[in-house]
């Protein structure tokens, strides 16, 4: 599901913020009827806000409970370095966003969580297949 080239992303979370993660990761292995490794949800996270609908996507970052999820529990996942991408691609949406300044990339990647937890899981497997069907392409060349 990711490609060759990968790399660590750091996570800067609260206990909430970690048990949403787990939440994540566990309901995502379950729909899929497999392990994943970590890097793999957050991947999934991402390409699924970076499909959220531009009215949609402030809001995530206004919620409070977003604060609540970040803390000082530094971890850690690998994955394909495209989410650096994504991150991009999504901070540059906000840029233009009715937001107050551009959000850190660590409560990017809790509001992806905070939207995956959201998702129905019939479009969290749709996405999931979306990213395996874009890894088997190749680097550069996503389709949405």
């Amino acid at each position: 599901m990711t490609d060759q080239r990968s790399r660590a992303y750091k996570l800067q979370l609260s206990d909430q913020g970690i048990h949403l993660f787990l939440r994540c990761h566990c309901r995502l292995c379950h729909l899929i009827g497999d392990f994943l490794p970590y890097g793999t949800t957050l991947l999934v996270a991402l390409a699924a806000l970076d499909r959220c609908a531009d009215g949609d996507l402030p809001g995530l970052f206004l919620d409070p409970e977003i604060d609540r999820l970040g803390g000082d529990r530094i971890r850690f996942v690998g994955t394909s370095a495209i989410l650096s991408n994504l991150v991009a691609a999504i901070g540059a949406r906000l840029a233009v966003a009715p937001v107050p300044r551009p959000p850190q990339v660590w409560k990017i990647y809790l509001a992806a969580l905070m939207h995956m937890e959201a998702m129905e899981s019939r479009s969290l497997i749709h996405r999931c297949k979306e990213l395996s069907v874009a890894a088997r392409r190749g680097p550069g060349k996503r389709g949405k």
